[in-house]
């Protein structure tokens, strides 16, 4: 358009000062013929020279610095501007029905001027806004108001059924306001007695119990029955959050956002969430806080003390400092730094990042990071509001994330109703919109039918060697498997998730059996199995309190059930049966090949009393297990002709994660001796060597993932 159309230039108008440099950086990764200039200063004079400028097709800026460089020319009676035919692009259109700057903006561009509004939440005569009133002294009030009738739409429902953005599912948690919704009756009823008291109480009671769950909280909350003291409500969340945060966040890989009504909760929140943090020893994670600093008129201003408080808290996990009121180090950057840093995910990828943001508004509208996969809501939120703040979460990531949680902590029922307003008016709604994703019960029934279907391919988990016989069998039991593993996988990221074997119809650790099945069967496969295996760990075998049972765990009770006889470590029948019985377990959980690692070192070593009593079993282990592998080692060089010190350098150094990678195969390529080699596989060295190649990606990853 900026060099085919006979526009003298295409304005893109972003509302927000952080995206200037996210969409100044989009565009110049797609505009390869033409040069984008970004009015990323103060001054309106520069955003007037880029305008005039005859060397940007494409220029961006903010609607706020526009509208101000129009006001300097409507007072200076200047229309040199006015005349030029421009096209302007308006992000998130949705906010400029609110205020009077397009208005300006459209009045002084009349002439020649093209305005095209881009918004996910377009406003419409049901959003009640009270707009503003143009020239013509009409009320602008919809985003077809001021922009004209609708070009092209794209729901919420359409992205999600593209795979563009995921969907959604929402929680409503009581955190313990009202006990039932059978008590708020109770609580009505006596309160309409005191109201009514010539009204007889069965009337009374048989109107109020005939009222919905969803018309009893309006009821409840209208009379003030029903409300939240931030004193009680606060902490209660805030406890909350904590309690589920390493599963909410899959090990603080994710973060997440909370938002609040009003500064002084955001405050109160940022306070409540470091005094349960210093009290507690079961939870960390890195909290920081942002709201509209606001200026030396503000009424409200926000104490000095506690911004410098709150950058202190920020500076010990991040290691950059800010002060308050310095212009480059201060409020701005702040802010600056928590809207790139909360894109980094939580930190457990990196101590630095930050796990939760608290907000008001900031953040909750064109703000994109795939990382934020749960927004926490303290407030009353509606229509364009609740699916701009919603969408912070839905951003694609991969298996981890199947679609954005949102947790709300009041009115469950009234929010429910506000949630299904927004997505009536946004999307196609109702039973057929694909925003919200299937309640978890649903959930929970899809993944037991898909259980069974591998239980009836494999009715004992343990017997899946059986399976090795039968290809087709083996096929459908993994097919299966994925099938069912991914809908599980789908559950765990639900906010209530637990495991109920009542409700699975397998118990955890008969499930984890069969993912040791899945896992044993595919251990040679090229592609990596644990692709396949949930994304959280489910319960793993244990014995003796919390320990697990491995090799490590196996070996320690070796040594600590050992006798010395004659100079050698030997244990008693029980002992070893038990031991026998933690190595079949390990082989179940999908362990198979270090099962018979361990199995052979009991077998050899252990029962004949070849382990000498110089030496801690950890040690005589570790060494066994060094020799298995050299030999393995020596007998495939010897195989294939190969220098058996290259070829154990190239294991020692392979990377399962790489393994299409073989370190030094030039090296053991040329090394190959054809004339040694007893069985040649094939004709000449030529012919050995390129099967060679196409081999040692196989024969290392067995080797690396059978001695890891």
């Amino acid at each position: 358009m900026s060099i085919r159309g006979g526009f003298d230039k295409v304005v893109f108008l972003v509302d927000r000062k952080e995206l200037d440099s996210r969409t100044s950086d989009n565009f110049k990764a797609y505009a390869e013929y033409e040069s984008v200039a970004v009015d990323d200063t103060a001054h309106t004079y520069q955003l007037r020279r880029l305008l005039t400028s005859s060397t940007s097709n494409i220029v961006v800026t903010t609607t706020f610095k526009l509208n101000n460089l129009v006001k300097d020319l409507e007072e200076g009676k200047d229309d040199s501007l006015a005349d030029k035919k421009m096209v302007f692009i308006i992000d998130e259109a949705h906010r400029t029905t609110m205020g009077d700057m397009m208005v300006t903006i459209k009045d002084y561009f009349r002439k020649n001027g093209l305005f095209y509004g881009f918004t996910g939440t377009p406003l419409f005569d049901e959003n009640k806004v009270s707009g503003m009133i143009n020239e013509k002294s009409e009320v602008i009030n919809t985003t077809e108001k001021l922009f004209g009738p609708l070009l092209h739409q794209y729901t919420i429902d359409e992205a999600i059924a593209d795979k563009n953005v995921l969907g959604f599912h929402v929680d409503y948690i009581n955190t313990g306001e009202f006990e039932s919704y059978e008590a708020l009756r109770e609580q009505i009823v006596e309160y309409k007695l005191e109201e009514q008291p010539d009204t007889p109480k069965r009337k009374i009671e048989r109107e109020v119990y005939e009222l919905s769950d969803l018309d009893v909280e309006k009821v409840a909350k209208e009379n003030k029955i029903l409300f939240y003291q931030d004193e009680t409500h606060v902490p209660r969340v805030v406890e909350e959050i904590l309690n589920n945060w390493m599963e909410q966040s899959q090990g603080k890989v994710f973060n997440a956002i909370l938002t609040v009504a009003f500064k002084h909760r955001v405050i109160a929140y940022y306070e409540e969430f470091q005094k349960q943090l210093a009290e507690r020893e079961d939870a960390s994670i890195n909290v920081a806080m942002t709201f509209s600093f606001g200026t030396d008129a503000d009424p409200d201003p926000t104490d000095p003390a506690l911004i410098q408080k709150m950058f202190q808290d920020y500076a010990a996990f991040t290691g950059i400092e800010y002060t308050y009121g310095d212009k480059r180090r201060g409020e701005d950057a702040y802010y600056d730094d928590i809207v790139e840093r909360a894109t980094r995910g939580g930190s457990g990828r990196n101590p630095k990042n930050i796990d939760l943001v608290i907000v008001a508004d900031q953040l909750l509208t064109g703000y994109d990071s795939k990382f934020i996969n749960t927004l926490y809501v303290d407030r009353t939120l509606a229509l364009q509001g609740l699916i701009q703040a919603y969408s912070r979460t839905n951003r694609i990531y991969g298996k981890e994330k199947e679609f954005g949680s949102i947790v709300n902590f009041q009115y469950p029922r009234i929010t429910e109703e506000t949630v299904n307003e927004a997505l009536i008016l946004y999307g196609s709604g109702g039973e057929s919109s694909q925003a919200i994703v299937k309640p978890y019960p649903e959930a929970v029934k899809a993944f037991v039918e898909n259980s069974q279907e591998v239980m009836e391919i494999l009715r004992d988990p343990t017997t899946w060697q059986e399976l090795e016989k039968d290809e087709e069998a083996k096929e459908a039991f993994e097919k299966a498997f994925k099938q069912a593993n991914s809908q599980l996988n789908k559950i765990q990221q639900y906010y209530e998730f637990s495991w109920v074997d009542e409700a699975f119809g397998v118990t955890e650790h008969e499930w984890m059996q069969y993912v040791g099945a899945y896992r044993n069967l595919t251990r040679d496969d090229k592609d990596d199995p644990e692709e396949d295996i949930p994304i959280l760990p489910l319960g793993e075998a244990k014995l003796a309190g919390s320990q697990r049972i491995d090799a490590h765990y196996i070996i320690q009770l070796m040594g600590e059930q050992a006798t010395e006889t004659e100079g050698a470590q030997t244990v008693d029948a029980e002992t070893l049966r038990l031991i026998y019985q933690n190595i079949e377990e390990v082989s179940n959980m999908g362990d198979y090949e270090q099962a018979e690692l361990l199995r052979r070192f009991v077998n050899e070593e252990l029962e004949p009393g070849n382990v000498p009593s110089t030496i801690n079993f950890d040690e005589a282990y570790d060494n066994w297990r060094k020799k298995q592998l050299r030999e393995e080692i020596y007998q495939v060089s010897s195989d294939w002709g190969v220098d058996s010190v290259i070829f154990e350098k190239a294991v020692e150094a392979y990377s399962v994660a790489d393994s299409d990678e073989i370190p030094y195969i030039d090296e053991i390529t040329n090394s190959a001796d054809y004339e040694s080699i007893e069985n040649p596989k094939t004709n000449n060295l030529l012919e050995h060597n390129m099967a060679l190649s196409n081999k040692l990606p196989e024969i290392v990853s067995k080797l690396k993932k059978k001695y890891k």
